[in-house]
Order: C-alpha cells, then structure tokens, then sequence
C-alpha cells in the first residue's frame, strides 16, 4: 500500500461511522504487521482518545491474528517444538515477550542440569538431578496459593515469578529434560498433568505395578518432582471416579499439551470474571477442535 493511501485510511479513523471503521480495519488487517509501526506513530501524534483507542484495538487484532497464523502452524507441521508451542500461547496476551530471554533463562537452568548429568546415573538418579536444580536451585514451584491465577499459565510469567500451574511447570521441566535427551513426556491425565520416563528397554524389567509398558515410572512436577508408579495413577483415577483409559498412562502429543494450555486458561479467566480475556483464547482454542 502507497503511503498516500495509508495517511488516508489513518485520517479515517476519526470517523464515527462504524461501517467505514469496519472497512478500515479490514484493509489494516490485510496489510498485517507492516501496518503496526505506522499505527503506533500516529497514536502518539494523536489527541483523540477515540481515535487512540481505535489504534489500539487495531493494533492488538492485528498481533493476535498473527500469532494465531503461527499457532496454527506449528500445529499443522506437528507441533514439533513444545516450547515454541507455549511462547506463542503466550504471545496471544503477550504481544511483545523477549523470546530471547524465555530462551536464555530455560538455556540456563538446563546448563545447571547438565553439569550434574553423566552418563552412569540411572533414570532415577537423573531426576534427582532435574528436581535439585529446578526446585532447589532455582527455586520453581506449583502455585497453591493462587491456583488458577491465569499467569501461571503462561510461560514467560512462569519464569518471572517462579511459579506455576501443573501444566506450565511440568512443560517447563520437560523442555529442560528432553533438551537434554532424558526422554520425559507429558501425559493428559484427568485433572491433573503428570510427565512419563518412557523407556522401552528399562521398562521391560520394570515391576507390573510401577508402569504401563515402555514407561518406566511418573514425575509429579506440581509436587517438587515426585516419582511414582501406575497404581498411583489407579488410585487417582478412582478416587475422582473417573475409568481408567489407556491414553492415561501413557505420552501425549504436544498439540495435545498446548489444547490444554489455552483450554486451562480459558477455565482460569472464567474463574476470575474476565470473560472478555476467556473469548479471546476461545478463538485460539477453536484451532483445536
């Protein structure tokens, strides 16, 4: 689009006519990011607050379509990158995080991790590893006293507070691990998310009772790291009633982990009446179903 072009949608937006707002928007919809540094020029120039609101809300279309195109995907070349999954849900309220710095500070504490590891700990033995440095060196923890704060959802918040939900902390911990080739995965466990030691060789001379075949045993991260076994996950189940399925004891994908997130943060603005914020990752969340 010509710059004279542009000034002339932008002198537009002082118009009350909201069918000629309507067809404004759609042109600065079309034109996506680009628009945005001339939109925040002439929200500074501006004197109208109407006509800065209406910057605004532009401005905030625009970032969220965008990271909803990069959701989507991520979704459709397989979710392959968990992290990459919950920057960009968290880039949905988020518009301007420092990816960078989410990276550095995982980078960290996965350098800590490693300078622990060498190659004759057993499974066992590396999770104590993980669970030191993660929440005793760097001090992360399950939220119980804020439990459905929709911050402890979001990655970037996690990191800064040190606090979280099951979800993000146990996403967080299986970034860190499986960066470092300790195959831990996340598993949708009813009302609570859990992580899997998936190993096939090691499983096969595990006891009945500690896994369901090719995981060697589970990792409460909400609970300092906690290992346990399959019949823990039986008596959970059982005692919220719900039936066992297999899909309950074993990995799940990672656009499975990320439906979770946003569904959890839509519950999460539900809980503190904040239904336009619970809209908002309803459209995110339509990607999925």
């Amino acid at each position: 689009m010509k710059q004279n072009q542009l000034n002339a949608l932008i002198q537009l937006l002082d118009d009350p006519d909201e069918g000629v707002y309507r067809h404004i928007r759609e042109k600065f919809m079309e034109m996506g990011l680009d628009a945005v540094p001339h939109l925040e020029n002439n929200w500074e120039s501006s004197e109208e607050i109407f006509v800065q609101q209406r910057i605004e809300n532009l401005i905030h279309s625009i970032k969220s379509f965008d990271v909803f195109q990069q959701l989507k995907n991520w979704k459709q070349n397989g979710g392959q990158n968990l992290l990459n999954g919950a920057i960009l849900v968290a880039k949905y309220q988020y518009h301007n995080i420092d990816e960078e710095k989410i990276r550095s500070k995982i980078n960290q504490i996965k350098q800590d991790v490693w300078i622990e590891l060498n190659d004759d700990l057993t499974a066992f033995e590396k999770i104590k590893v993980l669970n030191h440095i993660i929440f005793n060196l760097h001090e992360y923890k399950g939220d119980r006293k804020d439990y459905h704060n929709p911050k402890n959802s979001f990655i970037n918040r996690v990191l800064d507070s040190k606090k979280g939900s099951p979800l993000s902390i146990g996403i967080l911990y299986a970034v860190i691990a499986q960066g470092l080739d300790i195959p831990v995965y996340g598993v949708n466990l009813p009302h609570h998310f859990i992580l899997a030691y998936e190993d096939e060789f090691l499983a096969n001379f595990a006891p009945e009772e500690m896994a369901t075949p090719g995981i060697l045993f589970y990792v409460n991260t909400f609970s300092g790291g906690a290992v346990f076994g399959k019949q823990d996950v039986l008596d959970f189940l059982k005692q919220i009633e719900i039936e066992p399925k297999e899909e309950f004891f074993k990995p799940c994908s990672n656009i499975a982990i990320v439906k979770r997130m946003i569904t959890n943060i839509c519950y999460s603005y539900e809980k503190v009446n904040k239904p336009e914020k619970e809209a908002h990752f309803r459209e995110l969340l339509n990607l999925f179903n």
